[in-house]
């Protein structure tokens, strides 16, 4: 009973993951997504050179030149629409697995979690049937199965060639259950720090991608 109204939670607050994380590799610095898999299809999108999506990896093990790719609505994962995702297909010689880059060992780029313990103190809490946690603050609550989560983030810093770049708070205040063990990966002057969270049940994915200029997506999911 308990994993039914866990799914039916899930399928209300959180997009679902269909595989692994990639961006493109493209000379024109763009890749269009079409709305079936050939090129003659209609292209309802533009990827960009720096952008991350979700892809699916089972189709890449198969003979075919097309695969499925699911691009958030949001660049920040923080909309609320259903679907939140665009579905389209990249031929698969522009595919750039994240996990294929080499992970960066440098030390221009800099990221931490400021981890504190949840406090529920004045918090807004959304419930389903009196129970499972559905929202904190009216926020998503990623990374738990239903319960209060343990752990809050209290701050971010990353620092990029000496400069500190600012992360507003709207964009952890949904993230709970993180610690500090990422992968890190660079591409054109461009870092993305990866990372699975969770409580040991409400496992998620996160992508964080910067640049010198601030941070320039969060990309958040659930595997169901």
């Amino acid at each position: 009973m308990k994993r039914i109204l866990l799914i039916t939670l899930f399928t209300m607050m959180t997009q679902l993951t269909f595989g692994q994380v990639a961006l493109i590799k493209d000379s024109d610095g763009w890749t269009n997504v079409r709305k079936e898999p050939n090129g003659n299809a209609k292209v309802i999108h533009k990827i960009y050179g720096g952008e991350v999506f979700w892809y699916n990896s089972e189709s890449t093990d198969k003979e075919q030149d097309w695969i499925s790719i699911y691009i958030p609505k949001n660049k920040f994962s923080l909309g609320n629409s259903d679907p939140t995702e665009i579905e389209g297909f990249i031929h698969k010689s522009r595919l750039l697995p994240l996990d294929s880059l080499k992970s960066y060992t440098g030390t221009n780029f800099k990221f931490n979690y400021e981890i504190k313990a949840f406090d529920q103190t004045n918090r807004i809490v959304g419930k389903q049937d009196d129970r499972w946690i559905t929202s904190i603050d009216g926020r998503p609550v990623w990374g738990t199965d239903g319960d209060f989560p343990k752990t809050e983030v209290n701050n971010i810093s990353v620092e990029i060639n000496g400069l500190n770049l600012e992360v507003h708070k709207v964009f952890f205040s949904d993230i709970y259950e993180c610690d500090n063990s990422f992968s890190v990966y660079e591409s054109n002057g461009t870092f993305f720090v990866y990372q699975w969270n969770s409580d040991g049940a409400g496992a998620y994915q996160i992508v964080w991608v910067f640049d010198k200029s601030g941070l320039k997506q969060r990309l958040v999911g659930s595997i169901i």
